[in-house]
């Protein structure tokens, strides 16, 4: 599936649940997401003293599921967003990439 399917699924989902909260909810929700990645990598590793169950992906997917939401806000194409950047990663960065990699 891409980036474009995945925003046309969350909204249509969204849509048929009530609607979009207001962006700021869903900025600080996409932080709360971010945090729960972070957790999730942390037990993964042993950096949390007490192991739980993880699920990577699945917290990946919630972070996923919520940007999709934000980008449709604010009327932004996840695919173009990434073509963009990945340009100015190329040209920006592609030196320092292979001497860090070195």
């Amino acid at each position: 599936m891409d980036l474009q399917a995945c925003q046309q699924d969350v909204d249509a989902w969204i849509k048929d649940h009530g609607g979009y909260w207001d962006e700021f909810v869903t900025l600080a929700r996409m932080s709360e997401e971010l945090g729960e990645v972070s957790a999730a990598l942390q037990r993964l590793r042993g950096f949390r003293p007490r192991k739980v169950d993880v699920d990577l992906g699945g917290e990946v997917g919630d972070l996923l599921f919520v940007l999709c939401s934000f980008a449709n806000q604010q009327g932004l194409s996840l695919d173009a967003c990434f073509t963009q950047v990945m340009a100015k990663i190329t040209a920006r960065d592609s030196q320092a990439w292979k001497d860090k990699q070195a």
